[in-house]
């Protein structure tokens, strides 16, 4: 599934040690040498350098998730958990109207459905992500262009979503091809959108502040 190398230690630390502690032992050398060229050449451009603190805690995050989600009936998630580990909803669950509340949660599972959906029909080892900044060029970052923006306010500045804190998901056999977009709370790097909407060919976020 997703790349784990991205949330360990810098697998150039581990060849560091190798050459300090084992200056004779030319085989856990070469042993080091395979391991780093293999983590490095499995990123897809994507090393630790090019992300940011938060770039790795949100693919953390992300990696965790799906995995408990993957090919699991709704009655065998906790909502307890997905809101308290994977899902921003504080939002929601701190809303003083209990009627609009209970609305939002009963919204909440329809709309996670297609997350869910998501994973289990990419499968859990065939899904990966990288910040959508690394795709620009990429039809997919159309939304985050800002110079490609169409689109104004009553003000006259132009209108786009900005690309902080999205990744963009896709299948580790076609990795050039996203396949979609994810949204993360910076605070908790949690998921907060996972569905993007199309008002008169401006896009945004589907987040549970706006219903």
């Amino acid at each position: 599934m997703f790349n784990g190398n991205l949330v360990r230690e810098n697998p150039l630390l581990f060849l560091y040690e190798t050459v300090v502690h084992n200056e004779n032992d030319m085989e856990k050398i070469l042993i080091g040498l395979i391991l780093l060229s293999t983590c490095l050449g499995s990123g897809q451009n994507r090393s630790p350098e090019d992300w940011t603190e938060n770039d790795m805690a949100q693919y953390a995050k992300l990696k965790e998730l799906a995995g408990y989600v993957y090919q699991k009936k709704k009655t065998e998630i906790s909502k307890d958990s997905l809101f308290k580990n994977y899902v921003y909803f504080d939002n929601v669950l701190n809303d003083t109207d209990k009627e609009r509340r209970e609305r939002r949660a009963v919204q909440f599972d329809t709309l996670f459905y297609y997350f869910r959906k998501t994973v289990d029909s990419i499968g859990l080892e065939n899904l990966d992500a990288k910040p959508v900044r690394f795709y620009k060029g990429h039809k997919i970052y159309e939304p985050f262009d800002k110079e490609k923006s169409e689109h104004e306010t009553i003000g006259g500045e132009k209108m786009y979503a900005r690309d902080e804190n999205v990744f963009a998901y896709y299948k580790k056999n076609d990795p050039e091809n996203p396949l979609g977009v994810l949204l993360f709370e910076p605070e908790s790097d949690k998921l907060a959108a996972w569905i993007m909407l199309n008002q008169g060919g401006y896009r945004y976020f589907l987040t549970f502040n706006l219903f």
